[in-house]
């Protein structure tokens, strides 16, 4: 049976929360900023502002300058974790095999059903009747597709594509308009006379080898539809369980240190999950999204199963360091796939058994006083760290 694929993508999500909880802002300029309000940056825009040329990632100053309007608003990212949550537990009770994405994306295989237009807006009702927040839905035969179907017909869009309909509804794109390709790969393609998803169909994949490596090939079989990167984590039959966190920065970042320090709090998250639930897995993927919401994603899968932080860490560090850009971050996410039950027995190395035991312990300590109570040297300065989740609801 051929597969299927539904996106939820909520349109603007963190200006759609703001809007849901004050309703006074329905059809203004609105953006939401990280930092200070005078000397921030714009993390979500309405697409009322997207009229005067306001985007995500541009300063204040700058989004005044194009919209002397625009409501500045600051980020609360508790509210949009309320929402986000409860839209997340809505698709996760009424489908089987529900992937997040990110914060405001969730990828459904929606295989067998037998009419996934008519699901979708099922969805579509449900969340708009119930969170008051605006979304599109993508329907592909992989997920890269369902993707670009929702980049196509934002906002509040509603498309499918077919497998036979690719070339015809996204030959013309840019390369970089596909996701999993940056806009630096994207430059390097046109280089090379690359300029759309029609020339990568055309293109000999052994040249694509030979200059980008197996970079190369995830280009091309992203642009015939096929899943690859952090595309893949459901793919081979059924699919494979993962447990991961991702992490939308309260601001953009670029230092590589402060990065690590990320990646490591996302890896600590990850890990704690992994040993309350006695398990393990073979395989990490990583994902980073940038300012400019372009992205890159890689997965791994692994001989030796691997359930400790220190180890998590090791393997998603090495892992971000092929796949990431140098320009602004604002988001990482980092999984463990192909996850099974825990045994100890399969560690025979000493340190291995010193580091798990040593783990466990922390694990106790911070199950009984919170999370991060006891951390990592790493983490000691890190402000925003969550120790508890608030309970259910969207504060108005």
């Amino acid at each position: 049976m051929n597969k299927k694929y539904l996106l939820v993508d909520m349109d603007a999500f963190f200006v759609s929360c703001e809007v849901a909880a004050k309703p006074e802002l329905k059809g203004k300029p609105v953006g939401v900023v990280t930092g200070a309000q005078r000397n921030g940056v714009v993390a979500s825009v309405s697409y009322e502002a997207r009229k005067y040329g306001v985007k995500a990632g541009m300063t204040t100053f700058k989004a005044r300058d194009l919209c002397p309007k625009i409501i500045l608003i600051p980020a609360d990212a508790i509210k949009y974790a309320y929402i986000s949550d409860s839209i997340m537990d809505y698709l996760k009770e009424k489908f089987e095999k529900v992937e997040v994405f990110s914060v405001d994306e969730a990828f459904i295989d929606v295989t067998g059903v037998k009419n996934p237009l008519r699901t979708a807006k099922e969805i579509k009702d449900h969340i708009k009747k119930n969170f008051h927040t605006p979304l599109t839905i993508g329907i592909g035969p992989s997920r890269v597709i369902a993707k670009m179907a929702c980049e196509i017909s934002k906002p509040d869009g509603l498309l499918e594509i077919k497998e036979d309909e690719i070339l015809e509804k996204l030959g013309g794109l840019e390369v970089d308009e596909i996701p999993g390709i940056g806009e630096r790969s994207g430059e390097a393609l046109r280089s090379i006379g690359i300029r759309t998803i029609a020339d990568l169909w055309k293109v000999d994949e052994d040249l694509l080898l030979r200059i980008f490596g197996i970079r190369g090939k995830w280009f091309k079989d992203l642009a015939m539809g096929k899943d690859a990167g952090f595309f893949t984590l459901l793919e081979n039959g059924p699919p494979l369980k993962s447990i991961g966190h991702s992490e939308t920065f309260s601001r953009d970042i670029i230092d590589e240190e402060e990065i690590k320090n990320y990646t490591l709090y996302l890896c600590e998250k990850v890990g704690r999950r992994l040993r309350k639930h006695n398990l393990m897995g073979y395989g990490i993927s990583v994902y980073i999204r940038y300012y400019d919401f372009t992205g890159n994603g890689i997965s791994r899968k692994f001989e030796k199963p691997i359930f400790t932080t220190a180890e998590i860490y090791k393997r998603a560090i090495s892992l971000l360091e092929q796949i990431r850009e140098v320009k602004p971050a604002r988001l990482i996410g980092v999984s463990v796939f192909a996850v099974v039950p825990m045994k100890m027995q399969l560690s025979i190395f000493y340190d291995d058994q010193k580091q798990a035991r040593l783990e466990m312990a922390l694990d106790k300590i911070n199950d009984i006083y919170g999370d991060f109570t006891v951390r990592r040297a790493r983490l000691a300065g890190m402000q925003n760290i969550h120790h508890v989740i608030p309970p259910r609801g969207i504060p108005r």
